[in-house]
Formats: structure tokens, sequence, C-alpha cells
């Protein structure tokens, strides 16, 4: 096995498809090729993947409307590889979106300019995270920056409507995310998302008309989890309708 091989592992029953990204000692350290997970593992629990490239699409049922003009996304992604997937699928959709590449500990400082420059109908804040409990207490790693973000964020813009939110990670503190004036989150149960997760819920909201509410049960539904680790509140769409 050597760097960039695709591989699966045998201790976790090759759940999740990793990339091999440097080899020290024997132990491969890993980085999820559609999970945002990073991990490590002898290279004798891990097995080639027999597929050259792996992915997680799914298709998103939108009729083309001309007549509306769908919201904008603002994308701050702790990933640099993740974060072109993503903007490939807002191509895909037609969707406006601009993304920045930044470690999450940066986020916090960044976002206001962002705001102002980008004037988004939504922001996603994404990442990678790391969750474990120490003496019976929560810790993780990266949700503290994500939460200052989306407080930072709401101070921008208050109205949960007017620039919907959604923040989080594998693993992140949910709770604390909404609390924080996020619109959607992860993780309530604690678990791995998807890449594109956050993606697809932006791409629900925002070909969807501002006058409505949107179904949350189904907008996570259709991200390529179901819905698994990801949760949100009630909220708008955003779309406008084009008259002429």
């Amino acid at each position: 096995m050597k760097t960039g091989d695709l591989v699966t592992r045998y201790k976790y029953n090759h759940d999740v498809v990793f990339k091999i990204v440097k080899i020290e000692n024997n132990v491969a350290f890993l980085k999820g090729e559609c999970v945002r997970l990073s991990a490590d593992a002898p290279l004798s629990d891990l097995k080639l993947y027999e597929k050259e490239t792996v992915q997680e699409q799914i298709e998103l049922e939108f009729s083309r409307n001309s007549k509306l003009i769908n919201g904008c996304v603002l994308h701050l992604d702790g990933d640099e590889n993740y974060l072109k997937k993503c903007l490939d699928i807002y191509i895909k959709y037609d969707i406006p979106a601009q993304g920045y590449y930044m470690s999450e500990k940066e986020m916090p400082n960044q976002i206001t300019n962002l705001l102002v420059k980008h004037k988004p109908d939504i922001l996603i804040i994404t990442g990678h995270d790391n969750y474990k409990v120490v003496d019976n207490k929560e810790q993780f790693e990266n949700s503290k920056y994500f939460i200052q973000t989306v407080k930072k964020a709401r101070i921008y813009q208050a109205d949960k409507d007017a620039l919907v939110i959604f923040a989080g990670a594998c693993q992140s503190y949910y709770e604390a995310l909404i609390e924080s004036g996020a619109n959607f989150a992860s993780s309530p149960t604690r678990q791995n998302i998807n890449v594109l997760d956050p993606v697809y819920i932006a791409i629900n909201v925002a070909k969807s008309h501002v006058g409505n509410y949107i179904d949350v049960e189904e907008v996570l539904k259709k991200t390529v989890s179901k819905g698994v680790g990801l949760g949100g509140i009630d909220t708008k769409g955003v779309a406008r309708k084009l008259y002429q």
C-alpha cells in the first residue's frame, strides 16, 4: 500500500472508504473520501478499495423554473479537497456559490468581512471535528470555532430566514450550534456526516420559494446520510420569483 491508495478497515467492517495521506512505521494516516473523518490504522488492518473512484451523490427533484432566482451560498470549509467537491455540486444545480478554504480556527476572524463582501442568502460553516468523552464530559475539537463563527454571523444578520446557516462537521456539538443561531447543524447523535450533506441542504433551501417554509424532515432525508447525524429548525426558502 502507498500514499494515495483508497482503503477500508477490517476492524470496522469496511464501513468507511479512506485515502492514505501518509505512512509512518507501518501505520497509515487516513482521511475519509466521502465522510469528514480522519483516522489512523496499522497497515495490517487495511484492505485496498476495489473501485478507483468514490462518488457520493443523490439526485434532487427540482423542476427547472426560469422564473425563480435561486439563493446564493457562501461556503467555508476546513478541508480544501472537500470544498472542491462541494463547489462542483453547486455548479451542477445552478446555485451561485463562493467557497473559501481556511482552518476552522480562522473562520471566526474572517466571517464578517466575507459576509459583507458576498451578502449570501445561505452560509455553510464546516470542516473537521472530533468528539470524545473525558471524565463523563463531552469534548469537541473544533465545535467552539463553528459556534463563534455562527454567533458573529448572527451579529451581521440576526434574521434566521434572511441568512440561513448550516454549521458543523462530523460529531459536532449540535445543541450549541443551534442555540448559537444555526438553522441546520450536526450532529445531534454525534455521528459522522457525508461531505455533501451540507451542500444538499443548501441546494434545497436555495431553490425553495422565500414565501414558504421548507419541510425540514424532507430536506434532511434528501441528504446522502438520509438525515442521520443532522438536524434543524423551521426555515423558509430563499428563492425569489421573477415577474416580467
